[in-house]
């Protein structure tokens, strides 16, 4: 035909961009991360595994492979995660009560139900590579409810973020250690129910200051002995 641009034999037979990838187990953007599905309602868990197979940063793996992040909701019947798991909790999470709960269980990241797809991919990768997902209100455009503290989580809160141990804070407070833990337990659940993951000392310094949880004179002058 005039004028028709002409095609190699070879080509009419080449493998579309990134198919070679994806016979090795690799995406066109580098290794796909393999994630594990379980411990969640049927109906739920097929479709994570839909939305995983739409992104080619991520492969669902079937049951009893070796994922690199697991999803599931710990809450549901028997499921758990185990010693070494980078877990995503996926779940209808409504409460402070039930994030704590979450949190206790070990996992590395909140995700509602309520949320959108991307939401919970981009915890994934996030969780890969041992960041912190950004689950902020702000970055999904929703309104920031500043957790509420009682005034013994905010008591707690503040000389912890004093460089205290929490050994040193429960001696002052007059509680055990072990109540101290749960103060801070809370807050981190609170933040995660308000959208944000707070899960080092830094993070929750700069978050409750911003929050005007706790003002910068009470928290950085400096250690205290006790």
């Amino acid at each position: 035909m005039t004028g028709a641009r002409s095609i190699r034999p070879d080509a009419m037979n080449a493998a579309p961009p990134g198919a070679a990838q994806a016979v090795r187990g690799e995406s066109a953007v580098g290794n796909p991360i393999l994630v594990g599905v379980r411990g969640l309602p049927p109906v739920v868990a097929d479709g994570v595994r839909g939305w995983l197979r739409r992104d080619l940063r991520v492969v669902p793996v079937r049951l009893g492979t070796k994922a690199g992040v697991v999803v599931l909701d710990p809450t549901y019947e028997a499921a758990s995660v185990a010693p070494g798991d980078r877990a995503v909790a996926f779940s209808p999470v409504s409460t402070a009560e039930a994030a704590t709960e979450l949190m206790a269980y070990g996992v590395r990241a909140v995700v509602p139900q309520s949320r959108h797809r991307r939401h919970l991919i981009e915890a994934i990768v996030a969780v890969s590579a041992g960041a912190v997902p950004d689950m902020s209100c702000r970055t999904i455009g929703q309104p920031c409810p500043v957790p509420r503290l009682s005034d013994r989580e905010r008591m707690a809160l503040v000389w912890w973020l004093r460089s205290m141990t929490k050994a040193s804070v429960a001696r002052r407070m007059g509680v055990s250690p072990h109540t101290v833990d749960m103060y801070i337990k809370r807050i981190r659940a609170k933040y995660a129910v308000a959208g944000y993951a707070v899960p080092t000392k830094a993070d929750l310094l700069a978050r409750a200051i911003e929050d005007g949880l706790v003002g910068p004179e009470e928290v950085l002058a400096g250690p205290v002995i006790g």
